[in-house]
């Protein structure tokens, strides 16, 4: 027991002279490292100027006053005198159509047979010429035609401008022709342009009871003369006093 003691004695001085070992001093941490200056923000652009802002010009309203044109009544009537007129010429120009068939059937009959002549047939004709209105210009046709041309349309307008202002007096209207042709046919032609005249006249605003319609056909030539300038002159309707 006492060697015992003896040696616990021992190893404790034992211990006490070696000396308890030191705990190892640990090494100083490095020093942390130089942390490089941040970069510098980049610069940024500057931004761009704002463009100017051009402003479209308005469209400039003007504002449109609708005249509304009064016309008067002279023009109105004067518009639709012109509007019966040209449907007077329409109808006028139908019948040159069958004016040209009745001819062409005429013509072959002709041809065929020489037709002897034939008694004048005048519609009611005066025994003497009544008077020529010599304020009023003839209105002539083409070469076996009843259709009124817009040259002697005109010659009708200034016509009635006169008849307007002389109300009471009473017109014949004279058809003729020129020598070729039956007498027959002449005599329905002469009538054909007589009536054509009056249709037109009426048309214009002219009183019909004012009127009377005569064909003489070849009888009463203004030109004796067989030839181009004679037949003109002879394929007419007369204005004449009764």
């Amino acid at each position: 027991m006492k060697n015992l003691n003896l040696m616990i004695l021992l190893v404790i001085m034992a211990f006490v002279l070696a000396g308890c070992p030191k705990d190892p001093v640990p090494d100083p941490p490095p020093p942390p490292p130089k942390e490089d200056p941040p970069p510098p923000p980049p610069k940024e652009d500057p931004p761009p100027p704002p463009k100017p802002v051009v402003e479209k010009p308005k469209p400039v309203e003007v504002e449109v006053e609708e005249t509304v044109e009064v016309q008067k009544p002279a023009e109105v009537q004067k518009a639709v005198e012109e509007k019966e007129a040209e449907v007077v010429i329409a109808q006028q120009q139908e019948e040159v159509k069958k004016e040209e068939s009745q001819i062409a059937i005429e013509q072959d009959a002709e041809k065929s047979v020489e037709a002897p002549k034939a008694v004048t047939i005048i519609s009611a004709p005066p025994e003497e010429s009544d008077a020529v209105i010599y304020d009023m210009e003839m209105v002539y046709f083409a070469y076996d035609k009843s259709v009124i041309t817009t040259a002697f349309a005109d010659v009708i307008k200034k016509n009635y401008e006169w008849i307007e202002e002389n109300p009471d007096l009473q017109i014949q209207l004279e058809g003729h022709c020129d020598e070729r042709g039956t007498n027959e046919y002449n005599l329905a032609l002469g009538e054909r342009r007589a009536k054509a005249v009056f249709d037109y006249l009426v048309s214009l605003g002219a009183s019909p009871s004012q009127f009377s319609l005569v064909s003489f056909g070849e009888e009463r030539p203004a030109d004796q003369g067989s030839n181009e300038v004679a037949w003109r002159k002879n394929r007419r309707v007369e204005f004449t006093r009764l």
